[in-house]
């Protein structure tokens, strides 16, 4: 299941259903909109689409982001028959944010991957993104690819980067992947999914991200 705040990774999804033998799911949970569509009122944008809004009362342009992945494990389990104990969860920058919370907040995920996080949307929604990172982990193995210009917390060494890779989590046998942030020092932010390939640096980075975060998949999904 896949969560991004812009499009752009439409190959990856393609990919990763064919090299894995999985279905794949990309929510748009921004009904068509980007971040590009409001580069002047962006923060009042990302308030439009909280996690959730159980017992608030909310305008109709609402839309909690907890309904669309309810929904989607429903639409996987009623149309392709996927076991609901067997869906991993992958977000690119917003969508890192929006699975990470969804983890936290008792979704089933199996394994979470994360391109670029932007976990640091949780304290715009008013939460805690080291109380959120600190919950999640414990509940799934976390793997995130981080950005040269991305918040040191989540590079290795840093806070959140400390708690997913201390995490423990019960294997029969030695994973490939261990939960844990990669920094990739020379990328910026965004180099995943929207990152310029006919640069060779971000080519090579791009597809290094990409195929160790297939294996992190592959180690702790049933493929």
């Amino acid at each position: 299941m896949c969560m991004d705040c812009r499009t752009g990774y439409s190959l990856f999804v393609i990919k990763l259903a064919a090299d894995l033998n999985l279905y794949v799911v990309a929510i748009d949970c921004f009904r068509g909109e980007t971040k590009d569509d409001h580069l002047d009122d962006f923060l009042d944008w990302v308030k439009k689409h909280p996690y959730d809004i159980s017992g608030v009362q909310t305008a109709d342009n609402i839309h909690p982001v907890k309904n669309d992945i309810e929904w989607c494990f429903e639409f996987l389990s009623e149309q392709f028959g996927v076991d609901k104990s067997n869906v991993g969860a992958i977000g690119f920058c917003w969508g890192v944010w929006a699975m990470t919370k969804a983890i936290s907040s008792g979704i089933p995920f199996k394994c979470g991957l994360g391109f670029h996080p932007s976990i640091k949307l949780e304290d715009i929604h008013g939460g805690d993104q080291v109380s959120m990172a600190k919950t999640a982990s414990k509940k799934v193995p976390l793997f995130y690819c981080v950005a040269g210009n991305d918040p040191d917390n989540i590079k290795p060494g840093g806070e959140v980067a400390q708690i997913i890779s201390s995490s423990k989590h019960n294997t029969e046998e030695l994973k490939k992947q261990q939960p844990k942030c990669v920094e990739f020092p020379d990328m910026i932010h965004g180099w995943v999914s929207r990152g310029d390939t006919s640069d060779e640096n971000v080519k090579r980075d791009a597809e290094k991200a990409l195929t160790i975060g297939k294996e992190f998949l592959a180690d702790w999904m049933q493929t």
